[in-house]
């Protein structure tokens, strides 16, 4: 949310410049928001973003029907109930788009979806075209005539509707904590200001601009953690690892890691432990190793980078991450445990037993990066070697290719 926070405080401070810009550049800045949701809408179809592509559409739709109709006074009855219409619109189907979960794009999905969006704002413009909207006044509700609070332009309705679609949109948000439910609950915000203060000039302009910037950050950081972010345990992954080692320098030690006895868990518990024992190895390695940068390999090895460290300042922090994971008391969640931890904690008290627990234990092997090494992934094989030695030697313990390893190094197993 706070990107978006930022984005929306700052178009204040760009709305107060706006009077000082010169005429052609005024008009130069109208052509912003087509040209902003015509690559918002490209890098949305790219990287799968449905939800984000409906958004974009909802809010150029906005935009490009306010333009064509709406660069008149609202004292006009054909102006005042396009734009008491749309202020209605605009948030119904941003609730639609909150809704919707996210399934990727696909040739159905758009043609089940984006008609629904497109339909409303193409029906008030063809109202606008053949000058019916004028006709409709005497018909509106009291609820889109009284306004909320003088002097902003939002109806009763609206402000209704708009409260509705935020506090929705805040609880998805809560629940499923993605980048594109907060950007939906940023701009659903930021077109009710844009309307509550439609009588300023180039709001809808500095809004709509705004708000497509939103999407293009939020499309942008959404593709840039698909690919450098793992899903399962939330570090960085391979590519982001190989990105890290370009500019790591000369002077690093890396280190690979592996659970022990990993397959056996998968097959005596099943493959839903086998994420739960990931995850847990991951958040701990990445609490126990300070000064360093955790890494997910691929399946049940990580990486971990120590810039700027030899073999001996990383050793040790090596070592505290494996004795941290190998004291750490595994629980074996039930299949029919309940998410909530309270609801499992009196289930456990009800039936007198606890969950079962498992030891894990981790092997590490580490190497420092010298002239001898052509690139990183000299590195990598090296350090593999070193892990390969440490598991040949028993497991649990960490080895380093350029230093004696005592053999006390091993913690107890039981």
């Amino acid at each position: 949310m706070i990107p978006g926070i930022i984005l929306m405080l700052l178009g204040l401070v760009i709305h107060s410049q706006l009077h000082d810009l010169t005429f052609i550049q005024q008009q130069l800045l109208g052509y912003l928001p087509p040209l902003l949701g015509g690559l918002a809408i490209i890098l949305c179809i790219s990287f799968n973003q449905g939800r984000l592509l409906l958004t974009t559409v909802n809010l150029l739709c906005l935009f490009l029907l306010i333009q064509n109709q709406l660069q008149s006074s609202l004292s006009q009855p054909a102006n005042f109930v396009l734009f008491s219409c749309l202020s209605l619109l605009f948030p119904l189907l941003q609730l639609f788009i909150n809704f919707i979960p996210e399934r990727g794009l696909s040739s159905r999905w758009l043609i089940r979806h984006l008609p629904v969006i497109v339909s409303g704002y193409l029906f008030f413009w063809v109202a606008a075209q053949n000058h019916l909207l004028s006709d409709w006044f005497d018909g509106l509700p009291m609820g889109l005539i009284q306004m909320y609070s003088d002097p902003y332009l939002l109806s009763q309705w609206a402000v209704s509707l708009f409260a509705v679609t935020t506090l929705l949109g805040l609880i998805i948000l809560w629940f499923r904590a993605t980048l594109a439910d907060a950007c939906l609950v940023i701009i659903t915000v930021t077109i009710a200001a844009m309307l509550a203060l439609f009588s300023k000039s180039s709001i809808s302009v500095l809004c709509s601009t705004l708000g497509l910037v939103l999407i293009l950050f939020t499309v942008l950081f959404n593709s840039y953690s698909m690919a450098f972010i793992d899903e399962l345990t939330g570090l960085p992954g391979r590519r982001a690892l190989e990105n890290t080692l370009r500019s790591a320098g000369r002077h690093y030690t890396l280190g690979m890691v592996d659970i022990d006895h990993f397959k056996k868990f998968n097959d005596t518990y099943g493959h839903d432990v086998g994420d739960q024992v990931l995850k847990m190895v991951a958040s701990q390695m990445k609490q126990a190793a300070r000064g360093a940068t955790v890494f997910r390999y691929g399946g049940e090895e990580f990486t971990i980078v120590f810039k700027g460290m030899d073999e001996v300042r990383a050793i040790e922090i090596a070592e505290k991450v494996r004795t941290t994971i190998a004291a750490y008391p595994m629980r074996i969640r039930d299949k029919n445990r309940p998410e909530n931890e309270k609801q499992g904690r009196q289930l456990r008290q009800r039936s007198g037993r606890s969950e079962d627990t498992a030891e894990v234990t981790i092997s590490i092997g580490l190497c420092e990066k010298t002239r001898a090494h052509k690139d990183s992934q000299a590195v990598i094989k090296q350090a593999d070697e070193a892990l390969y030695l440490a598991k040949r030697q028993g497991r649990n313990r960490s080895v380093a290719c350029h230093i004696a390893q005592p053999r006390t190094r091993r913690a107890a197993t039981s």
